[in-house]
């Protein structure tokens, strides 16, 4: 069971590399953003029903994919998602910075 579940941890850190490994379209991002996060988020980021994420820039670009892709809480997962689509909203959020 150990080894399945590695195996699965492996999968998602090889996934984010190839998330990070893409150019972001950061206007692709802010559509997508406007879309299906500034709901909870607010329309700046800076949060809402949900977290603030501006605050959560200071986090790596691994840490806050891990969230995207796998949901935390009342957060939910965004894994459907293609990569490029992942990709274009870490862009426009740290565009933000």
């Amino acid at each position: 069971m150990l080894l399945l579940l590695s195996l699965f941890a492996c999968a998602d850190d090889a996934r984010i590399g190839e998330v990070l490994y893409l150019t972001p379209d950061t206007e692709a991002g802010a559509t997508l953003y406007a879309d299906s996060c500034a709901g909870c988020h607010g329309e700046d980021a800076t949060g809402g029903s949900g977290p603030d994420l501006v605050g959560e820039l200071s986090h790596t670009d691994e840490h806050l994919l891990g969230y995207i892709i796998d949901g935390d809480g009342e957060m939910p997962s965004y894994a459907d998602w293609t990569d490029q689509e992942l990709a274009d909203v870490m862009g426009y959020l740290r565009s933000l910075e």
